[in-house]
């Protein structure tokens, strides 16, 4: 078979193309730093990286949002301790009140620190986060929970529902809990008049009424009652914490798959520079040797066989 010098011009041409465009690939990943410089480079590579890229912006985006939850359950947290040590003063004044030994005078000058333990409890319960939403209205953001009207009577304006957000690909969480459900109401029984449903409020107020009207009967019922009240914020206290215990170890789940993501995305993103740059000097060397071999045939002519 003969070659012709068209031939070995053609083939001697292609050869250094090849190797300058490799020469040019390999800087171009030198000054990205990225194995892929376009998708183009590597299609399956490409794939794989994109795939890594969107689980860890995924992971990114639920650690944003266990944020958001964990700030909002440290709202709901305090507003309820402090509820719980408000009831637990509210005990002591009732366990106080029925003391038969007190005047009514000692039991009015009670009603008053009862009362104003009543108005802060109101304000706890339409504590507000960060951004101004209600913590205790449900689903209900916007709506005051407990409202007071012109008589003083105090009514839950929020609904039932429970907010739940997904913290995970599997795994999800509800992010509060009702506000009927903290200041709960109670089941009241009176002689020959069956029973009815009394809501946290009322029960506060007829505590101080109870004291300032001298009621024995009314301060030994009242008692009861907020005994009860206290025990129940007292589970709601367990249950808050153990919504941000999940929240928490939630984060450190994220924490270690964000790492895991970043390791995977490094190996199959990232550059070896010393692997780059050996094999940038290799590439520029045999292209220097076909450059310089070249040359020296195209300098042959038919003169230099007869010789």
């Amino acid at each position: 078979m003969k070659i012709s010098t068209t031939q070995i011009f053609e083939r001697s041409i292609d050869q250094m193309s090849n190797q300058r465009t490799r020469v040019a690939e390999i800087q171009a990943q030198l000054a990205s730093g990225k194995q892929i410089v376009q998708p183009s480079d590597d299609a399956e590579q490409a794939g794989i990286i994109q795939r890594l890229s969107s689980a860890f912006k995924r992971q990114e985006v639920y650690e944003t949002t266990l944020d958001s939850v964990t700030t909002r359950l440290e709202v709901e947290e305090s507003a309820v301790m402090s509820a719980e040590n408000i009831m637990q003063r509210a005990r002591e004044l009732a366990v106080q009140g029925s003391n038969g030994t007190l005047t009514q005078g000692d039991r009015k000058i009670l009603a008053h620190e009862v009362s104003s333990l009543r108005d802060e409890l109101l304000a706890l319960a339409n504590s507000q986060d960060a951004t101004g939403n209600y913590v205790f209205s449900g689903s209900m953001a916007q709506t005051p929970p407990f409202v007071e009207s012109a008589d003083g009577t105090v009514n839950y304006r929020g609904d039932d529902n429970r907010v739940q957000v997904a913290i995970s690909e599997q795994r999800s969480m509800f992010m509060n809990r009702p506000g009927d459900e903290i200041f709960t109401s109670i089941v009241r029984s009176s002689s020959g008049q069956g029973s009815e449903r009394i809501s946290f409020f009322n029960v506060m107020d007829d505590f101080a009424d109870a004291l300032t009207t001298n009621d024995d009967q009314g301060l030994s019922r009242s008692l009861t009652e907020i005994s009860g009240l206290t025990e129940g914020m007292a589970t709601a206290i367990a249950d808050v914490g153990t919504r941000m215990n999940t929240a928490q170890n939630q984060q450190d789940i994220l924490s270690d798959n964000k790492l895991r993501y970043q390791a995977l995305l490094s190996n199959a993103e990232d550059l070896d520079y010393a692997k780059a740059v050996t094999e940038l000097s290799a590439e520029m060397l045999s292209m220097e040797a076909a450059q310089a071999s070249f040359a020296k045939i195209s300098q042959l002519s038919l003169f230099d066989y007869i010789r």
